[in-house]
């Protein structure tokens, strides 16, 4: 694998993480969801000025993979320790990237004593979550077409 960096996504860049996120949303997580559940993350995620906006407050924060300046891979989560988006492109899959994300948000949760990091998983992620250590804190639901199941992961 050639070698990626990890840094900040800053608000100016999330046009560009936005992209991949939807991409690999549409090629990987969509085919488990209805056409609802499509529409509603398109809605809530992808065209969601407010969500976007939390960027810019700090109330979200985005971190990428890079390789040669182009976003291969994004994690985006919340000051509540909740992790909204991990998405990485096709290309770079089963290569670390998602891995290396992940670490990197268990250090910097460390640094700010955080006991538990929680997301919703996606059915298609489900087992990447499992291998990196998150627990299923319940069984699967279904709200306005999104498919997921809470899990958290403990410091």
């Amino acid at each position: 694998m050639d070698s990626f960096i990890i840094n900040i996504i800053d608000y100016d860049m999330l046009d560009e993480a936005f992209e991949l996120v939807d991409t690999v949303f549409m090629e990987f997580d969509a085919p488990d969801y209805s056409q609802d559940g499509i529409d509603e993350f398109k809605k809530q995620i992808i065209e969601n000025k407010e969500f976007r906006n939390r960027f810019k407050t700090g109330e979200q924060i985005m971190i990428g993979a890079f390789k040669d300046s182009k976003v291969i891979g994004v994690l985006a989560i919340s000051v509540r320790n909740h992790i909204s988006l991990l998405f990485v492109d096709k290309n770079y899959h089963r290569n670390g990237v998602a891995t290396k994300l992940f670490n990197k948000i268990i250090i910097e949760s460390r640094k700010k004593n955080v006991d538990k990091i929680k997301l919703n998983s996606s059915p298609y992620a489900l087992q990447f979550y499992y291998k990196v250590g998150f627990i299923a804190t319940d069984t699967e639901k279904v709200k306005n077409g999104i498919r997921y199941t809470p899990m958290e992961f403990i410091l």
